[in-house]
């Protein structure tokens, strides 16, 4: 059996200083040394690591790829930087953990060959850093709902699909009523946690390929995809509109929330979006317009 002893030549004194995992691999893929912060951030001693494959870090599914990947590596090393692969690296702590890390490479030579440097940087904070970042640029602030870019994205990708597969989607239109009177009557700050209210109900009982969106004030949409057709779109609608409106009581006070909903069915009604919408809006108006909690948009013609 290789003896693991820990190589500390003056260089790699040097790279105890480093502030990212500084892994080094002979070109067998052996560990032959490994810095403070590699220990601190993978979990394992420095014993621990020094004669084992380096494939020790790579969770068990990618191991047999990595290794691929290292021997072409090592058929033409040069040096990688950061940020040079077309993906994210997944590093396995000892505790069976995984952490998603940029990792660069660069070949250095040695008495015994040629080595590997990999240089380790767990960017899980900024992992999640930009996943809040991208979410507060789709969802709307107050309600946590999507917004109107999301909303539109969501609304093509589901009119694709449609046409791909011959099916149909309704698009709902929402306007809460009354709402003026409730900030009139309470003030800005109960109007927002109606909105608030009034927007996890429309989420709640959603499928997960339906979107419920916040497209301003207090003006909401559903994108519900793969209806049989109109009138199973119809007894959905109700359905979801009977979760939706009721009494909500904030600060103290009991408030009636209800919708009036316009429905606008893919391809029948429109197939493209400014048509769709137009089509679910005049529904819409014809529902608010006779007091109606629900219209669609044929019988709005």
């Amino acid at each position: 059996m290789r003896e693991r002893t820990v190589q500390r030549a003056p260089d790699h004194d040097l790279l105890e200083w480093m502030p990212d995992g500084v892994v080094v691999v002979d070109a067998g893929g052996l560990i032959v040394y490994a810095n403070g912060r590699a220990e601190k951030i993978t979990g394992y001693g420095r014993q621990e690591l020094v004669g084992q494959p380096v494939e020790l870090l790579v969770p068990q599914r990618l191991r047999a790829i990595h290794v691929g990947h290292r021997r072409e590596y090592c058929a033409r090393p040069g040096p990688r930087s950061m940020g040079g692969a077309d993906h994210d690296f997944t590093v396995r702590r000892k505790d069976g953990s995984e952490f998603s890390a940029d990792i660069a490479l660069g070949p250095v030579a040695s008495a015994g060959g040629s080595n590997v440097v990999a240089v380790i940087r767990d960017i899980t904070e900024r992992r999640r850093f930009e996943r809040m970042l991208e979410h507060q640029a789709l969802h709307d602030p107050l309600t946590g709902l999507a917004n109107r870019t999301l909303f539109f994205d969501r609304l093509k990708q589901a009119m694709m699909s449609g046409r791909r597969d011959q099916t149909h989607l309704a698009l709902v239109m929402l306007d809460l009523d009354r709402f003026k009177l409730v900030n009139d009557a309470f003030g800005h700050a109960v109007g927002d946690k109606v909105l608030k209210d009034f927007a996890a109900r429309l989420a709640a009982g959603l499928r997960t390929t339906d979107t419920a969106a916040r497209l301003g004030g207090d003006e909401f949409a559903w994108i519900l995809p793969r209806v049989a057709d109109r009138t199973t779109a119809g007894r959905m609608v109700l359905t979801l509109l009977g979760r939706v409106n009721g009494c909500a009581s904030i600060d103290g006070h009991q408030i009636e929330v209800s919708a009036s909903t316009g429905m606008a069915l893919y391809p029948d009604d429109g197939d493209d979006v400014d048509t769709l919408m137009r089509q679910a809006d005049r529904a819409l108006y014809s529902a608010k317009r006779d007091g109606r909690a629900f219209a669609s948009a044929r019988l709005a013609c």
